[in-house]
């Protein structure tokens, strides 16, 4: 009886050890402005070893737009706060579409949003009506007014195929896009 009252205890504190390593594991792939996955996220759980896609769907990259003359007219305070709103903003658009997807600020004004589940005349839509929406919030510093928008591009991506391969392909799409 004694035995199986201390394998009681030792199952409480596994349980305990493993809740205190998932709030680790969530704290250590978090991004720590906007409430998006991390780099090293990316890197982990979407990649294999070889810097290939582990599984299949379609990645979008969102650029902010003006960011760098924000942060350079104001400052990173503010720039840190227009991150977190536009991280947001898309994180609750997505849920409230129902639409499967995962979120990383991959570099400082650049969002990839990976979307499974839907085709990619659905996706293309999806920014957009996205987009659309965004343009009419409104983000205010003092008594300055800026409206929130960005470009956007996407690509298809399948298992094993070059995360920098298919990055590379959406940077050029981003890029015209922004022309």
């Amino acid at each position: 009886m004694h035995n199986d009252q201390d394998k009681l205890v030792t199952v409480a504190e596994l349980n305990k050890l493993k809740s205190e390593m998932i709030l680790l594991c969530n704290q250590l792939y978090s991004d720590d402005i906007s409430q998006s996955k991390n780099r090293l996220w990316l890197f982990k759980n979407k990649l294999n070893n070889n810097e290939t896609f582990n599984d299949f769907g379609f990645l979008v990259s969102i650029k902010i737009s003006e960011y760098a003359s924000i942060v350079k007219e104001y400052d990173s305070n503010v720039g840190n706060k227009l991150l977190k709103l536009v991280s947001d903003y898309m994180i609750r658009y997505m849920k409230d579409n129902h639409i499967n997807f995962e979120i990383v600020r991959y570099m400082e004004d650049n969002f990839l949003i990976f979307i499974h589940g839907i085709n990619e005349e659905e996706v293309e839509q999806t920014i957009l009506n996205m987009q659309r929406s965004m343009e009419n919030y409104k983000f205010k510093h003092r008594r300055k007014m800026f409206n929130l928008s960005f470009s956007s591009a996407v690509m298809q991506y399948i298992e094993n195929e070059s995360f920098s391969s298919v990055l590379d392909q959406l940077d050029e799409k981003l890029f015209e896009n922004i022309m």
